[in-house]
């Protein structure tokens, strides 16, 4: 009998050189990647704040109502006035007291009868203030109280109303913010 050789495969061992090929698909995946950005290229217009010491423009037209508000340490003055003759000018002084910020909330729901349409307040103040006044003051002015009287512009959508009825002056500008 004849022994048996075992076979052995005549094939050897083969390795696979990857190396060129991690070489070539970084390299078109830096491209992918660069030409990703470039294929949703939109353009989007922004319109940038202009700084300028110049009043604004205000049409000649137009009577409007300004509310403005001045706050000091221990003072609150509250001043409305219209833009053209007669200015009608109303002006109050208040203390930075419990019972004062509330007589200086009456003040403020009767200056908004005098003028329904205007629904912003520019809000001065002074360094020294403490901020837990600054909020009773603002909330004077912007909340409104169960008993007070709803101002919704006339034609307004339901949001407009529903944030009317939130709000004696819907708006208020920190004037004196300085940075």
């Amino acid at each position: 009998m004849s022994k048996k050789k075992k076979r052995k495969p005549k094939y050897r061992d083969i390795e696979l050189n990857v190396m060129p090929f991690i070489d070539v698909f970084s390299l078109l995946n830096t491209f992918l990647l660069m030409s990703a950005v470039f294929l949703s290229v939109g353009v989007l217009e922004v319109q940038i704040p202009f700084l300028t010491s110049a009043p604004p423009e205000k049409k000649e037209d137009e009577r409007s109502f300004d509310v403005k508000v001045d706050m000091e340490k221990d003072k609150i003055q509250v001043t409305g006035v219209w833009s053209k003759p007669p200015l009608n000018e109303q002006k109050r002084d208040f203390k930075v007291t419990k019972e004062d910020i509330a007589a200086m909330h009456k003040f403020m729901i009767e200056l908004r009868r005098t003028a329904p349409d205007t629904d912003k307040v520019s809000f001065f103040t002074e360094d020294d203030v403490l901020w837990k006044d600054i909020s009773n003051v603002l909330d004077a002015i912007k909340v409104r109280g169960p008993a007070d009287p709803v101002f919704a512009p006339k034609g307004a959508t339901d949001v407009q109303k529903a944030i009317a009825a939130e709000s004696i002056y819907p708006k208020v500008v920190m004037s004196s913010v300085m940075l």
